[in-house]
């Protein structure tokens, strides 16, 4: 029974040694055909191979993938447009932006069926939804919004930021 031990054991360190010897590279997997007499040198070096260091490797590991940055227009309204310069805050100053998330057009209308500013303020008679109407026409939707707010509040963040609020 021991001695069965032990040949497993041998066998497995030998299978060991060999996948070892085979990831290092040093292990010729084609046999070699040498004369009884041709016995390597003792001072032959193999050469080890340059592994990466830890860090490097994780940071290998990490995905490569990146968020594209928001799609901006070209530089911040100087004219003193109120409404251009909430369009470049709110939606980077494209009118026909439909992000998705329930608000639309240059100035991020509600537009959902559940609640719908755009609608509400009669944005209908312009188009179905904000970012088909043009530029005029969101403005004139945005001033009847503020003139039944009394004030900027309807777009707090960017509102907060230009010193409206």
């Amino acid at each position: 029974m021991n001695q069965r031990r032990t040949l497993i054991g041998l066998a497995c360190l030998a299978g060991f040694v060999g996948l070892l010897l085979l990831i290092l590279g040093t292990y010729d997997t084609q046999p070699q055909h040498r004369s009884a007499l041709e016995v390597p040198s003792p001072t032959t070096t193999v050469p080890f191979p340059d592994f990466p260091t830890l860090d490097a490797f994780l940071t290998s590991l990490a995905p490569t993938t990146t968020t594209p940055p928001r799609q901006r227009a070209a530089t911040p309204p100087v004219d003193g447009n109120v409404w251009d310069a909430l369009a470049y805050c709110e939606s980077g100053g494209r009118w026909d932006t439909n992000t998705g998330n329930g608000y639309g057009g240059g100035l991020q209308f509600a537009h959902s069926p559940a609640y719908s500013t755009w609608r509400a303020f009669g944005g209908l008679e312009f188009s179905p939804h904000p970012w088909e109407a043009t530029r005029e026409q969101q403005i004139t939707v945005a001033e009847r919004v503020l003139a039944s707010a009394g004030s900027y509040r309807p777009w707090p963040g960017c509102a907060r930021k230009l010193g409206l609020l």
